[in-house]
C-alpha cells in the first residue's frame, strides 16, 4: 500500500545558463559544453506539467520553487508559473536579479495570481563580497526594493561560509530591519563551489562562534538552520503532532530533507536542492513522482530520522533538527551520518543544549509571525 506523505515545496532547478548564476552552493555546471548537453535533455513545458504539476498534489505539495541557473531565462518561464497557478500551487522564483526587470516582476506576479515570492541570493550587503555572486549587493537590494514597492512578497537566501563570516551580522540585521525573511544555505561542494569547499566551507568552531549566535537572534530567519535546539515537546504542542513520517511539519524546522524535495532540470529527484548532483532517487520521466518517494531507499531513509547515525541518532533534537544531511554527505560520505559541523555532542537523548531556552523563545515568535502576519512576514513601516 502506498504511504501518505506531505511535502511543502518542490524545488525545480532549471539548467544553468552560462551568463547567470544562483548562489555559490546552488549553481550548476560552469562548463558551456556541459550546459549545452544538459539543456538538450531538460524537461519540456508539457513534461513538467505531466510529470510534476499534475502529480505533486498527491504528496501534499503547495509551493513550486523555480530555480537554476536562472529560471526566468527559460522561454516558457511565464507559462510554467501560469500552469502552476492553474494547478493550485504558489510560486517562488529564485533569482540573482541580473535579468529581472520591473515589467517581468509584474508579469510573474500576475501569472501567479498574487502568490509570487521572489527569493534573492544576498550573501552579504557589503560589496567586498560581490565576488561571491554574479552581481553586487546593490543589484539584489534594487530587486528587493522593487518587490516591496510592487507589493510582491520577498525572501532572501544567505549562503554562509568563510567568505562572509565578518559581514553576516550586518547582513542579517539589514534583512530584519527591512522586514525581509530569509533562510541560510550552507556553502557546499556543489557546482562552482566544488573547488572551494575546503577553503570556504565553515567549520564547527565557526558555526558555534560566529554563525549560529547570529541565526538564533532573529525570528525573521526561516527555521531551516541546523543545529536547531528546540524543545521537542514545544513543537509537538504547536504542530499538534503533524509529521511527515518522523520529520516535523506545521511548521517545518531543522533540516529541509523530508519537507522539501528537489527535481533537477532533466527530471532527477533528490531530497534536497543542494544534493541534486549527489543523491538521485529516480527520474520523473521513468516513474511517477509519488512512486519515487514511496519506493526510493533515499526518501525512506531521510523520512525516518530514527535511522540517523552517530550523535544525531542519540540527540534530544534528533527529530526537530535532524542535522544537515548535506554536511553529513560532503564531510563524511554518508547522508545519514552525524552532522560533523554541529557543535553539540550529547551523550544520550536526555542531555539538553544550553541554547534550548533561547531557541524556544525565538520559535514562539516565529510561529506567531507566520500564523498572524503571513508566511513571508513583511514588516509594516510606520
Amino acid at each position: 500500500m502506498t504511504k501518505t506523505y506531505t511535502f511543502n515545496t518542490i524545488f525545480y532547478e532549471a539548467t544553468r545558463r552560462c551568463n547567470m548564476a544562483c548562489s555559490l552552493c546552488m549553481s550548476s555546471s560552469n562548463n558551456p559544453e556541459a550546459v549545452k548537453a544538459s539543456r538538450a535533455k531538460e524537461l519540456s513545458t508539457a513534461e513538467i506539467e505531466k510529470h510534476i504539476l499534475d502529480t505533486a498534489r498527491q504528496i501534499g505539495i503547495k509551493v513550486m520553487t523555480w530555480s537554476g541557473g536562472e529560471f526566468i531565462l527559460r522561454e516558457d518561464a511565464l507559462e510554467l508559473v501560469r500552469l502552476a497557478t492553474k494547478y493550485g500551487y504558489e510560486s517562488s522564483i529564485c533569482t540573482n536579479g541580473l535579468a529581472m526587470t520591473e515589467d517581468k516582476l509584474k508579469a510573474f506576479h500576475e501569472a501567479s495570481d498574487g502568490t509570487l515570492v521572489i527569493a534573492v541570493g544576498i550573501n552579504s550587503i557589503e560589496n567586498e563580497n560581490a565576488w561571491t555572486r554574479d552581481g553586487d549587493c546593490d543589484l539584489a537590494q534594487k530587486v528587493l526594493e522593487t518587490c516591496g514597492r510592487l507589493g510582491i512578497k520577498r525572501h532572501c537566501v544567505v549562503n554562509v561560509g568563510k567568505h562572509n563570516l565578518k559581514t553576516l551580522p550586518k547582513t542579517l540585521q539589514w534583512l530584519v530591519d527591512n522586514g525581509i525573511p530569509y533562510n541560510r544555505s550552507p556553502f557546499t561542494k556543489r557546482g562552482s563551489g566544488c573547488g572551494h569547499f575546503a577553503e570556504y566551507g565553515f567549520t564547527r568552531e565557526e558555526l558555534e562562534k560566529y554563525i549560529h549566535p547570529e541565526l538564533r537572534k532573529h525570528a525573521n530567519g526561516y527555521i531551516s538552520y541546523t543545529p536547531f535546539f528546540l524543545d521537542p515537546e514545544l513543537h509537538e504542542h504547536f504542530s499538534k503532532g503533524q509529521k511527515n513520517v518522523t520529520v516535523p511539519q506545521s511548521p517545518s524546522i531543522g533540516c529541509f530533507c523530508g519537507t522539501w524535495l528537489a527535481i533537477g532540470a532533466e527530471g532527477n529527484v533528490s531530497p534536497c536542492g543542494i544534493l541534486l548532483d549527489e543523491l538521485d532517487a529516480g527520474n520523473v520521466r521513468e516513474k511517477p513522482l509519488p512512486q519515487i518517494i514511496d519506493e526510493s531507499e533515499i526518501f525512506q531513509n531521510v523520512l525516518d530520522r530514527s535511522k540517523l547515525k552517530g550523535k544525531c541518532g542519540r540527540c534530544r533534537y534528533q527529530y526537530v533538527c535532524g542535522g544537515c544531511r548535506a554536511m553529513a554527505l560532503f564531510h563524511k560520505g554518508d547522508y545519514m551520518e552525524e552532522d560533523p559541523t554541529c557543535f553539540f555532542d550529547p551523550k544520550d537523548p536526555s542531555e539538553k543544549s544550553e541554547h534550548e531556552e533561547e531557541t524556544s523563545k525565538i520559535f514562539k515568535r516565529y510561529v506567531f509571525m507566520v500564523r498572524h502576519a503571513g508566511r513571508n512576514m513583511v514588516k509594516k513601516k510606520d
